[in-house]
């Protein structure tokens, strides 16, 4: 080997990635390719080197070797330009890096070109005694590092997916409001201390308040935002949403702890990717490539007041000047002829603030009749309908309790386990097809592009029945949940059965809509109408069974 006259300033670079072993879920690293077997490695060779002096070290520590836009690498090369160092030495070139191509360049064009010296150690080379052999080991070498950096891609990748579809977390980070079970890593608990803070979340949003005036609440309070508040347990947690040394609550972090379906129990995972192992920018997937698992952990808020708070966000929710509520009726009011949002008006007479709604086509050339009815007005007619309806409820409810313990509940879940069983039947069904149309091409009844149509149509054919499935599933869930507490639906009545006042809370839960018509007529069409209208018959139908028994026994 030959010695150089010239004392190189050298640099050694250390790597390691997930790919490398050392993050992986065993926790068991690849000792071999460690941080400091790779500085131990590289300072016994430089010890036997005259004419290397060692000045410098950088490491990237959890980087890909499939792109070099790594910050220690990036701060080596600005070393390098500004002629720090001249030589470079690695353990291997698997530490260099895995793409071929761009370890290539950089190997064989740009080092030469910038008088750098570049060394792999266990790979002997060294382009300071380049040969002509070397100029075919060094692509080769490169191309098999790559070929296996794609190869654990595939399987990371399949690792990964297989485990979303087993229910299992493997996100770096839990969402606000979870932990990891301290039993099984994979598993979602609720943070209680966090939870308690996305109900308040929650109920606020129900009861008017917006995401601003939420979050400007938290921050009163001193709530501490969602990362410092896993910074405050221990959790090392970056994010690329904080600006500040010291995150605060804002209105998106509001909006997205409102908006995300994990706290109903349902994890949905897998929603970006990576076009290849060797592009970093993520895209969104299509979201029926969406991994969804329901029901994979204890839900933080039910899934009414969930659904409810999502009609909420695309709802109006203006608030009042000086207040941090919206209006008690806003996006609930709409003409009941042409079926447009109905515009609140605020004006002032002698001194004194006045309040209206009215359809906002009736000044448009052929528009609504003209109608409007004051605020006050509409509120006390809201209000007395909903104190009638909470109390005609309740007295159902008693009498659905003196009737049969649960009967009617019971009746719903019958039906819906029935319609799944149906639904069942027709995916095995369509399983079974499935598989026969291959034995048909084998046999050679139909051709290679009739039985790839036959299976895409197939294929999606059980994806939708899957899917009314997992509705139906569902909707027996929300039964089930209310049967728990006499009904989740009727809890709603319960909630209000003193109703003093007309709050935005309670027009949120028990109002659809509140339809206008000329002369100040109104009609308030109420949330549960079909259970409400489903128990009524249930109530008619007994009451007719005992009538008739009793006819019986006489």
């Amino acid at each position: 080997m030959l010695i150089s006259d010239t004392i190189y300033k050298a640099a050694d670079y250390l790597r390691l990635s997930k790919e490398d072993g050392d993050f992986s879920f065993s926790n068991n690293k690849a000792e071999s390719d460690s941080i400091s077997s790779q500085r131990k490695i590289i300072q016994r060779f430089v010890a036997q080197q005259p004419d290397i002096e060692l000045v410098a070290e950088f490491s990237d520590d959890g980087y890909s070797g499939t792109s070099f836009e790594r910050p220690q690498f990036q701060k080596m090369m600005e070393a390098v330009k500004a002629g720090e160092i001249n030589c470079i030495i690695v353990k291997d070139l698997s530490r260099f890096g895995r793409e071929y191509i761009d370890a290539g360049r950089y190997i064989e064009k740009i080092f030469p070109q910038l008088g750098v010296r570049f060394i792999a150690v266990n790979d002997n080379y060294d382009s300071l005694n380049f040969s002509t052999s070397d100029s075919l080991i060094v692509p080769i070498k490169n191309f098999l590092n790559d070929s296996y950096c794609r190869d654990i891609s595939i399987k990371v990748r399949s690792n990964f997916e297989s485990r979303r579809r087993n229910g299992e977390f493997v996100s770096n980070y839990t969402p606000y409001g979870y932990l990891r079970s301290p039993s099984d890593k994979t598993q979602l608990v609720i943070d209680e201390a966090a939870g308690e803070v996305v109900r308040d979340i929650f109920r606020w949003k129900v009861e008017g308040m917006s995401p601003v005036t939420i979050a400007e609440k938290l921050n009163l309070r001193g709530v501490l935002s969602p990362s410092e508040h896993k910074r405050s347990i221990g959790i090392n947690y970056k994010t690329a949403f904080q600006t500040n040394a010291r995150s605060k609550w804002s209105p998106k972090t509001v909006i997205r702890i409102l908006t995300n379906e994990v706290y109903t129990g349902v994890l949905i995972q897998g929603k970006r990717t990576t076009p290849n192992y060797k592009v970093k920018h993520t895209i969104v997937k299509d979201e029926q490539d969406w991994s969804r698992i329901e029901n994979a952990h204890e839900p933080i808020i039910q899934v009414r007041e969930f659904e409810l708070v999502q009609k909420l966000m695309q709802e109006d929710s203006r608030r009042a000047s000086g207040s941090d509520t919206v209006y008690p009726l806003s996006g609930r009011v709409y003409c009941g002829t042409c079926g447009a949002l109905a515009k609140r008006y605020s004006v002032t007479y002698n001194g004194a603030k006045y309040a209206y709604y009215t359809c906002p086509n009736t000044t448009k050339e052929g528009g609504c009749e003209k109608r409007r009815i004051s605020e006050k007005e509409l509120e006390n007619t809201v209000l007395t309908l909903l104190q009638s309806e909470i109390k005609l409820v309740l007295n159902m409810e008693r009498a659905l309790n003196q009737i049969e313990e649960l009967a009617w509940e019971h009746r719903e879940t019958a039906r819906l386990d029935k319609a799944i069983e149906v639904k069942m039947a027709e995916a095995e069904k369509c399983r079974t097809m499935k598989v026969s149309i291959y034995e048909d091409l084998q046999e050679g009844l139909i051709s290679q592009e009739e039985f790839l149509q036959m299976k895409e149509g197939y294929s999606q054919q059980i994806g939708e029945i899957e899917q009314d499935i997992g509705k139906l599933k569902k909707e027996r869930a929300m039964i089930q949940e209310g049967v728990a507490d006499r009904s989740g639906w009727l809890s709603q009545f319960r909630k209000y059965q003193n109703l003093p006042s007309l709050s935005r809370a309670a027009v949120v839960n028990l109002v659809d809509q509140i339809q206008l018509y000329p002369d100040k007529k109104i009609r308030v069409v109420l949330r549960y109408q079909d259970q409400l209208a489903d128990m009524m018959e249930f109530l008619r139908g007994q009451d007719a069974a005992e009538r008739l028994s009793e006819a019986e026994v006489s």
